[in-house]
């Protein structure tokens, strides 16, 4: 995937500032309601979840205070926020809070560990066409994974919840191909780590999203907005039950 080769790659505006990143997310999509789902679906009680990747830790505002959570990003400007702003300012208190900048394919760390849920958020369309890969592997180390995607990742898809958003977006749809590249390079989606020729051939809808997680054996769905949350489980013994019978 050359990942490791690109981690010091320019990142855009938005990728650069937690606060800009969570101030665009909030007015594009539902970013309360659709965290709140996946805590919900998590559940309460002691349980060890891997947020992969975890952005800026959004999804720790609504987790149950016994769960173990480890959160997993390349951006360091991300989980430097994390740490300075999100679990103080939020006052955050889960049963363990661990942070790892690094690769979200290196699941070798997690051989022999049990992971009740892997949170797999905004990062499919980032990644392809990996994005099969990246669930595949992470089937073997949990029981549950939670998936939430956006079907509309480009302007004339997107439906923004923000009036002033709307008419941006509205505009953007007029943009040529050439200057839309830009500004996404500048201040948009531009992580520094997947480029745009293959970022921009993501070209899931809603129904294409639906097909996408029922072929990766994902049987139940939610949709929030723009966006689709899908949940596997497990029938067979977690990775670290397997790895011990050998």
């Amino acid at each position: 995937m050359g990942v490791k080769t690109a981690l010091y790659g320019f990142k855009s505006l938005m990728y650069r500032s937690g606060w800009l990143y969570n101030a665009v997310t909030r007015r594009l999509y539902d970013q309360d309601r659709k965290f709140l789902t996946i805590a919900k679906l998590i559940g309460n009680g002691p349980q060890k979840v891997l947020d992969l990747p975890c952005g800026t830790g959004y999804l720790m505002r609504f987790l149950h205070p016994l769960i173990e959570y480890e959160g997993v990003d390349l951006n360091q400007r991300f989980l430097k926020r994390i740490r300075k702003k999100e679990l103080k300012k939020r006052n955050i208190k889960l049963e363990k809070i661990s942070l790892i900048q690094k690769d979200i394919f290196d699941f070798q760390d997690y051989n022999g560990e049990k992971l009740d849920v892997i949170v797999i958020s905004d990062i499919l369309h980032h990644i392809y066409p990996k994005h099969k890969d990246l669930i595949n592997i992470a089937k073997n180390y949990t029981q549950k994974i939670i998936i939430c995607e956006p079907f509309a990742v480009k302007p004339k898809d997107i439906n923004p919840r923000d009036k002033l958003f709307k008419v941006i977006v509205f505009f953007g749809k007029f943009l040529p191909i050439s200057l839309h590249r830009i500004i996404d390079f500048l201040f948009l989606d531009n992580d520094g780590i997947n480029p745009y020729h293959k970022r921009s051939k993501w070209c899931f809808d809603f129904k294409g999203i639906q097909e996408l997680y029922n072929a990766m054996g994902f049987n139940q769905g939610y949709r929030l907005l723009d966006e689709y949350i899908g949940i596997w489980e497990s029938t067979s013994p977690p990775f670290d039950q397997k790895s011990t019978n050998n």
